[in-house]
């Protein structure tokens, strides 16, 4: 069974992106926080040692990506999104009979980070680059809003499970909420391929060779655009991640309650939405550079306002500019990525970029540890400030992009003739301002980076 609509197709395969982007993000990321006070009463273990499964996960997640992001370039990414929410709810429900810390950190160093990516952003990402010709920026940053969506459901679900039947049980529900919507959704939505461009032989341009190109991945680390790209997210991504893992001890300090907080974060989930449209919508008109920059400074504009004396007020300000910035990542990053490379590559390119996003997850054990040496946050702002400066220098490298360059043509030999050479009898008639016998003079467009 295959669904028909009126629309484009695609919108269709961007629902569901959305939708298992919520379900495994919403689980695997944003429920994380809250197992860790069960878990270290229920293992006898310290907090630090609970969080480290955590970050396994993590570190994993960053080193599955290259092998993940080659494989979508050349099999069905709706088979693979099965298989991660298979492998995901496999993890669950393994979690739930762990008997011993060890055992739920491995399975958050394995099991878990391979559904999360199989099943997470780098698909959604990667079948908005293959579907969409026009407005793919738009797309990606449609689709990317499933992980806030996630953000936004399903803690509150978590929470109420984990209250009523305890941690176990809630990861068996769980389980079966993944393999519930995800499997039977992708097998019936994504039974249909994306449509594949037509290269036009008569017109060798850049937008069909990069359209089509495969790279090696020799060739991708001696492109400017990627390692510019690398240079330019990772420094956000630390200073992001500083900021969100640390919020609530920093609300804790200002004097907030628990309660605030929460629809804080909320706040900032919402605000995250509006960016990914913002900056998804506008990537495909508007320079990729500046984009950055007004995603980076609203980040500045974060930290600098996390810096000032705290109030209800200045914090509400902290987390909108934080969720419009964080919200920018995604979908900008994969623009770039896809007008840089093309959509062939596009898993592959958001792949190999994975393992240094990873970098960022150095951000919240540095502010944690910042603080404990200096008792204050403000240290550790400072120096979150500098960060950014790097990552906006390298977006000055980043070359123009190549899905929209003019084409090279070769002149034919009537039109290589000098100009002197050619007999001109009378002027035709209807010639329009500017015009003369030799035709009008074509204005080419510029490209836009």
């Amino acid at each position: 069974m295959m669904i028909k609509t009126p629309w484009f197709y695609g919108w269709n395969v961007i629902a569901l992106a959305i939708l298992f982007q919520a379900l495994t993000f919403g689980v695997g990321i944003y429920s994380a926080t809250f197992w860790v006070v069960p878990w270290s009463a229920e293992f006898t273990a310290p907090r630090g040692d609970v969080l480290r499964a955590i970050m396994f996960m993590s570190i994993a997640m960053g080193l599955i990506a290259p092998m993940a992001g080659r494989a979508m370039d050349r099999l069905p990414i709706g088979i693979m999104v099965c298989c991660g929410a298979a492998i995901m709810a496999t993890g669950l429900c393994l979690v739930a009979i762990s008997q011993k810390l060890w055992q739920v950190t491995f399975i958050y160093a394995t099991l878990l980070p391979l559904g999360l990516v199989l099943a997470g952003p780098l698909a959604a990402q990667t079948l908005a680059a293959k579907w969409f010709q026009e407005n793919r920026g738009l797309a990606i940053g449609i689709s990317s809003v499933g992980t806030s969506v996630g953000g936004f459901l399903l803690p509150p679900l978590v929470t109420a499970l984990q209250a009523g039947y305890g941690w176990r049980v809630t990861h068996l529900v769980l389980a079966l909420l993944v393999v519930a919507l995800i499997i039977p959704i992708t097998w019936i939505v994504l039974q249909k391929g994306p449509p594949v461009p037509a290269a036009k032989p008569s017109a060798q341009t850049p937008h069909a060779a990069i359209t089509h190109r495969q790279w090696t991945t020799k060739e991708l680390f001696a492109e400017r655009a990627f390692w510019a790209t690398v240079c330019a997210f990772v420094p956000l991504s630390f200073v992001f991640g500083g900021l969100q893992m640390n919020f609530g001890a920093i609300a804790y300090d200002a004097g907030i309650s628990d309660q605030m907080a929460s629809t804080m974060v909320a706040f900032m989930a919402v605000s995250m939405i509006v960016g990914k449209l913002f900056f998804g919508g506008f990537s495909d008109h508007w320079d990729h550079r500046t984009l950055y920059w007004l995603a980076a400074g609203a980040l500045l504009l974060a930290v600098v306002a996390f810096r000032l004396p705290p109030s209800i007020f200045i914090i509400f300000c902290a987390m909108a500019f934080l969720g419009l910035a964080g919200g920018g990542f995604l979908p900008l990053m994969g623009s770039i990525v896809a007008s840089r490379f093309g959509p062939a590559a596009f898993g592959q390119v958001q792949g190999l970029i994975g393992p240094f996003m990873t970098l960022g997850a150095l951000g919240p054990p540095f502010t944690g540890w910042m603080y404990d040496q200096t008792g204050s946050y403000s240290s550790a702002f400072d120096v979150l400030m500098i960060v950014i400066v790097p990552g906006a220098i390298a977006m000055f490298f980043l070359p123009k992009r190549r899905d929209n360059a003019p084409a090279k043509t070769t002149p034919t030999a009537e039109q290589a003739r000098p100009k002197e050479q050619t007999i001109t009898p009378s002027p035709s008639p209807g010639l329009g301002p500017g015009e003369s016998t030799d035709g009008p003079r074509p204005q080419l467009a510029r490209p836009s980076s």
